[in-house]
């Protein structure tokens, strides 16, 4: 079935049209706050696990802090026609909801890391195609021995895509290029690393808007 929207500024930013096609057979495994499991999920996510509070528990999906959410509805939230201008990317994907970050959406690498781990041994199991990391932590050391990075450079060599934030620290406090401002493990080499730019010239036409 094909949808067709004017509106939709993500798939309309990608050049694409929305489907309710896009993405059949594949799964995805966010690693982020969970997931709530509303209409545009129906009979698509997988499985759920909870690796916060030091455990491994499964159980009914939740999202406590909804960054998750937002984030699987950007890759494949299914919408109605009268809400099409908030279709995901590809809404025929499943997905496997490991949830690291609490309700005030602080989480524990450690936690980061169980979880990768975890889509690594049960990927055949679940049919994990792709990670998503929509998180991270300042570099505080070199990518030959960051423990996350690490954890990615694995996952990739399991046969997984990696997809992971830069963050959110392209420029420091004073609006100056920030020394290492994309965020671990963003800096994986194997990572599909995913940022925004903004030239100086873009940059200079919208403040002269906001001017005038």
């Amino acid at each position: 079935m094909l949808f067709r929207s004017s509106v939709n500024t993500l798939l309309g930013t990608l050049g694409i049209e929305p489907s309710s096609t896009f993405g059949m057979g594949v799964t995805v495994a966010v690693i982020d706050s969970g997931i709530h499991p509303s209409a545009s999920f129906a009979g698509r996510i997988k499985a759920f696990y909870d690796f916060t509070n030091g455990g491994l528990r499964g159980g009914r999906p939740f999202d406590d802090y909804g960054h998750g959410t937002h984030v699987a509805g950007l890759i494949g939230g299914l919408q109605s026609f009268a809400d099409l201008q908030y279709q995901g990317v590809a809404p025929g994907v499943q997905f496997v909801s490991l949830k690291v970050l609490d309700k005030n959406g602080g989480g524990k690498t450690s936690d980061v890391i169980r979880a990768i781990e975890f889509a690594i041994a049960n990927k055949a199991f679940f049919g994990i195609d792709i990670i998503n990391l929509s998180l991270g932590h300042p570099i505080f050391e070199a990518a030959a021995t960051d423990p996350l990075v690490q954890a990615v450079e694995k996952a990739s060599k399991a046969g997984i895509i990696v997809v992971a934030s830069a963050g959110n620290f392209g420029v420091n406090k004073k609006g100056e290029i920030g020394y290492a401002g994309i965020t671990s493990p963003g800096n994986a080499p194997s990572a599909l690393t995913v940022g925004a730019a903004r030239s100086e010239e873009h940059t200079s036409e919208l403040q002269s808007r906001v001017d005038i």
